[in-house]
């Protein structure tokens, strides 16, 4: 009898523990998409302002929106660094 009761209680901490990670993951995706809702504003406005920036030739201020940028999508830049990229 003991022992029945042993495993019952195992298998019931183990069904719960299931429950509870389902949960935790449900609650994770359901928190992810709605930072990624909400983040999506701020980066289409830094796309359009880096874009006009482009356009209008403004290094100084293409670099910036691009610095957002990066910081915002969570990125950093994987292009190799040239020298002309270095400070000495």
């Amino acid at each position: 009898m003991e022992q029945t009761k042993k495993e019952s209680l195992l298998e019931r901490y183990w069904r719960l523990r299931g429950e509870a990670d389902e949960l935790y993951q449900r609650r994770m995706r359901e928190i992810n998409q709605r930072i990624n809702e909400e983040m999506r504003k701020p980066v289409q406005r830094e796309l359009d302002a880096l874009e006009d920036a482009i356009e209008r030739g403004e290094l100084a201020e293409v670099l910036h929106h691009k610095l957002i940028l990066e910081v915002l999508l969570g990125q950093q830049s994987s292009s190799p660094k040239s020298a002309s990229d270095s400070v000495l």
